[in-house]
């Protein structure tokens, strides 16, 4: 009996630990499903809206509730295909609207650090075992969030399948599951940092297993942190000055731009619907004007080119008023070649956080400064950094809005990585040798000035020192010549009282003197002692007169 009733805890505790597992994951899971389902219903809201307003729907709500699954979809990076087109062959659309990605990445990642919140915070629960404890493993709980968060997306699919407008099912296997995933990863790997890296497979472990230690604390270390803070500033100048370049392209054909929105959107539903368009494509078109920036350029059709050295001839582009600031056909101009700044000043940007104090330890840590081979090994991997992100971003910003002529529409996504990487490494790595040699001769010469004023300091600290030691002596032999004086005059005193004693002491001894010559004696001796009082007078007031010399120097 007594067994069974030792066994109870334990299986109690056990009972209480799976629950808790089985709670986590069905919690994670809940959270992907709640993930997919807000971002659908954002979209659904806002396409609604947009199809109440509008004076003359051509749909019923059917048809606005299939835009909205294609539009999520396209987030993700799926493709669309149009099969109403006026010659009845299908037409593609895969040009994937950046600010759109935003919404579904950023729910993702709200999931993700809710659901490894539990695997990190995760306590035994009361009555458990010192060794138990109710956690889950990060990759169980972001696999069953990764499910829900698949199957509201296979939903989407089948239902966006049919329709005038409908999603390529190909892509959506493809990008869909390929979005979550990368996500999720990077959501991990900030919120775990190394154990993060235990969500990898293990084949992928034994490989980076087999990577070169000093290579691997490189790219581990804050060498490689410091390249990606890098890159970060580089990108977001690049990326700040194409926006600039764009608003300035619209501003410069604001004509043209007015009557494409006049000519596409009769009535002011219509209008809004355009613009809150051209709102979502507008980082598209940024990134379009950061590759013109860079050099490469970007296609507005099939064949053709337009780059700061010259824009080729297109064909006829739809009246969408963002490809209304497009330059004109013809040769470049000096106001075009001018660009080439952007990219300079992009590469300043990363010296300067490359060379930066606060991104390199003391001298003699042992992360201490870094040499002018590390710092411009951290500035070209920053500058590959900046590079790989452009590419990115240019593939996904590009596509297809049609066949034959509409088939390529954007910059090519290779062409512009290597003129991110070329240009900032180009300016970034002898920027940040340059300043990081300046930097040490600036605090090499702030210690020399440090060091010299420490000594003088240090010397008028010694002389005035001295000074006073050289003072106390002379008033200590001052005091000493005084005291030798007064012992001279008293040992002169004492001598002659001695004397005029022996010389009374001597008619005593012989026995027989007269009564004059003992008068006589009497007055030599008082003669004597009144000799010795003025003697003794005398000695002290010139030993006196001797030693104020003495003091005053």
């Amino acid at each position: 009996m007594s067994q069974f009733t030792d066994r109870g805890p334990a299986l109690s505790s056990h009972g209480r630990t799976a629950a808790q597992r089985s709670s986590a994951i069905g919690a994670a899971f809940l959270g992907g499903v709640t993930a997919a389902g807000l971002g659908l219903g954002a979209l659904t809201v806002a396409v609604l809206l947009l199809w109440v307003a509008s004076p003359a729907p051509d749909s019923g709500p059917s048809g606005a509730l299939h835009l909205a699954a294609d539009l999520w979809l396209l987030a993700h990076g799926g493709d669309l295909v149009r099969t109403g087109t006026h010659s009845g062959v299908p037409a593609p659309v895969a040009m994937t609207p950046l600010l759109l990605v935003v919404l579904p990445v950023w729910l993702l990642h709200r999931a993700a650090r809710h659901a490894l919140a539990t695997a990190v915070d995760g306590r035994p629960a009361p009555g458990d075992g010192p060794g138990a404890a109710s956690v889950v493993a990060p990759r169980t709980l972001l696999g069953a969030l990764l499910t829900g968060y698949l199957l509201i997306a296979a939903g989407a699919l089948l239902y966006a399948c049919a329709g005038g407008l409908s999603a390529e099912p190909l892509s959506v296997l493809v990008y869909v599951p390929a979005t979550a995933v990368a996500t999720l990863a990077v959501t991990a790997w900030r919120l775990l940092r190394h154990p993060g890296a235990d969500l990898l497979p293990d084949r992928a472990l034994r490989a980076c297993a087999r990577v070169p230690d000093g290579l691997r604390t490189f790219f581990s270390g804050a060498r490689c942190a410091a390249a990606g803070r890098a890159a970060g500033s580089a990108l977001a100048a690049l990326l700040g000055s194409g926006a600039l370049l764009t608003l300035l392209g619209l501003g410069l054909h604001a004509g043209r731009v007015g009557h494409d929105l006049l000519q596409l959107a009769p009535d002011w539903a219509s209008r809004a619907t355009v613009l809150l368009l051209c709102l979502v494509l507008l980082p598209n078109a940024a990134v379009w004007g950061t590759a013109y920036g860079l050099g490469p350029g970007f296609t507005v059709g099939a064949g053709s080119t337009v780059g700061p050295l010259g824009t080729s001839a297109h064909p006829v582009l739809p009246q969408l008023p963002l490809l209304g600031g497009v330059p004109d056909a013809g040769p470049g101009s000096p106001l075009t070649w001018a660009v080439a700044v952007l990219p300079l000043v992009a590469g300043a940007l990363l010296a300067r956080s490359v060379a930066r104090p606060g991104d390199q330890g003391p001298p003699g840590a042992p992360g201490g400064p870094w040499s002018w081979w590390v710092t411009a090994c951290v500035a070209a991997l920053g500058a590959g950094f900046c590079g790989a992100a452009m590419a990115l971003l240019a593939g996904l910003s590009g596509g297809a809005l049609g066949t034959g002529a509409l088939s390529a529409f954007g910059p090519s996504w290779w062409r512009t990585g290597l003129a991110a990487a070329g240009w900032t490494a180009l300016t970034g790595i002898p920027g940040a040798v340059v300043l990081r040699a300046w930097r040490r001769h600036v605090g090499r010469r702030v210690d020399r000035e440090g060091r010299g004023e420490s000594s003088a300091a240090e010397s008028q600290e010694s002389q005035e020192s001295q000074e006073s030691q050289e003072s106390q002596e002379n008033a200590e032999n001052a005091e000493g010549g005084r005291t030798g004086a007064k012992g001279l005059t008293a040992a002169k005193a004492a001598k002659t009282v001695t004397a005029a004693k022996a010389a009374r002491a001597l008619p005593g001894a012989k026995g027989a003197r007269t009564g004059s010559r003992r008068d006589d004696a009497d007055e030599a001796e008082d003669e004597a002692e009144d000799e010795g009082k003025r003697d003794a007078a005398a000695g002290t007031a010139p030993a006196t007169a001797a030693t104020a010399p003495e003091s005053v120097t």
